[in-house]
């Protein structure tokens, strides 16, 4: 039978590997005495971004984590009722949407840390990390960023080439102008005389 029970438990492990192979970022959290209802909102709520719970052994979570960390600190991460929540592209939406249920339901789910972009990050992290703008907006805030002195400079040069043009034209209309009152003119010859 203990044989039994220890096959169970590689196959999870195994299992759970091949999970956290397949997306790479996950969130850890803890979770106390979540009524089943709410357990379902938070399901729907996550899978909405991609991400999907799953419940964890802490034995298992460490051994399957002992790769990515020392064994402190998974220690750290894997308290109480441990569950993983496995993003497909990117954590911060699902961590997001746990630090909000979390701070609705005080008690009942925390946050303990997670693996984003090849990084652990421990519960301060993961709450700053929350607290951030989606990844798409932070793009397009460092494109602006990066755009705004190209477009200034570009204005700029805009402004100074059409202010060149303008002094050219008006110097040129007024050497035209000089040039014009200037030329000496041939004398024209009395209508009843021809040449």
């Amino acid at each position: 039978m203990a044989q039994a029970g220890r096959l169970i438990k590689e196959s999870m492990a195994r299992e759970l590997t091949e999970a956290l192979g397949e997306q790479s970022n996950f969130v850890v959290t803890s979770l106390g005495a979540l009524p089943a209802a709410d357990a379902d909102i938070l399901r729907k709520q996550l899978s909405t971004v991609k991400a999907r719970m799953r419940m964890v052994k802490r034995t298992i979570g460490a051994k399957v984590l002992s790769g990515l960390a020392s064994k402190e600190k998974t220690a750290e991460l894997l308290t109480g009722s441990v569950i993983l929540v496995l993003t497909e592209d990117d954590a911060g939406p699902a961590a997001k949407i746990l630090s909000q249920f979390s701070k609705s339901n005080e008690g009942k789910l925390s946050i303990q840390g997670g693996w984003v972009e090849g990084r652990l990050l421990d519960s301060a992290e993961m709450q700053a990390f929350a607290n951030l703008p989606p990844r798409l907006q932070l793009i397009a805030q460092l494109i602006g960023t990066l755009d705004a002195p190209v477009t200034d400079l570009i204005f700029t040069l805009e402004t100074i080439c059409s202010e060149l043009v303008w002094v050219l034209e008006e110097a040129s209309k007024k050497v035209g102008v000089s040039s014009a009152a200037t030329e000496p003119q041939a004398p024209q010859a009395p209508a009843g005389e021809s040449a």
